[in-house]
């Protein structure tokens, strides 16, 4: 993997995980059950409450997981991601519309989740 395109995936990867990150923070709200970072942890993995973030979870692993692999991660991978990443906020015809409505119920509740979706799209669109 050339050292650009490795740039390029770390850039995405990084802003994948900060909007992860936000929208879980936005879902858990100011549930006091959530004081205790394990419970949060726990509940991520298995409460249908945080199912719809699974999509953007499962992105983060392939990417990620290829990245590992630096003889193998190409120009192609890093563009499946990045189209990946455009659905999940929006971009195109085809995005999953139960994470779209609830990341724009977060946008408008949760200032982090607004930020690290601005960011992202800034990714995007220099990967673009």
């Amino acid at each position: 993997m050339s050292e650009d395109l490795a740039t390029k995936a770390a850039a995405l990867s990084t802003a994948l995980r900060d909007l992860h990150k936000a929208l879980i923070h936005a879902e858990a709200g100011d549930d006091p059950a959530y004081a205790n970072p394990y419970t949060l942890l726990f509940d991520v993995i298995g409460n249908p409450r945080f199912a719809w973030l699974e999509s953007l979870s499962q992105l983060i692993v392939v990417l990620d997981e290829a990245r590992a692999d630096k003889e193998a991660f190409t120009d192609e991978i890093l563009a499946d991601a990045t189209r990946s990443a455009g659905r999940l906020i929006g971009e195109g015809a085809d995005h999953d519309a139960q994470f779209r409505l609830r990341h724009l119920m977060a946008v408008q509740n949760a200032p982090d989740v607004a930020i690290a979706t601005g960011k992202l799209r800034a990714v995007l669109v220099r990967l673009k």
